[in-house]
């Protein structure tokens, strides 16, 4: 049986308000995974959990294990894009507030 079988390049995830993680082995991923909230356990987490088990028993691939992990990561909106939430959120109410003005400073004019 493997222990561990280290990623690269690791796989970032978004954690928290903006913060990025780096899951650098298959090790790191089983353990994020099983810290993943119960009240969010979802398929997708259970498959690549299952998937980290047959890649140390030598099963399947890392890719394999790299796939069903990533599946999980989209569907539960962690997949890190490199864009900073927070910066997104203060953007998009900006141009809320500036489209709401719009009309009103038209026609003040």
């Amino acid at each position: 049986m493997i222990e561990d079988l280290p990623f690269d390049p690791p796989i970032a995830v978004a954690v928290g308000a903006g913060f990025k993680r780096d899951i650098a082995s298959l090790a790191e991923m089983q353990n994020f995974l099983k810290e993943w909230p119960p009240a969010e356990d979802t398929r997708l987490q259970k498959i690549a959990i299952k998937a980290c088990e047959a890649a140390r028993a030598g099963h399947v691939t890392i890719e394999q294990t790299r796939r069903a992990f990533m599946a999980f990561a989209k569907a539960a909106g962690i997949v890190w894009t490199g864009v900073d939430p927070v910066t997104t959120l203060r953007r998009a109410k900006v141009r809320t507030i500036r489209a709401a003005r719009a009309p009103h400073e038209r026609h003040t004019r």
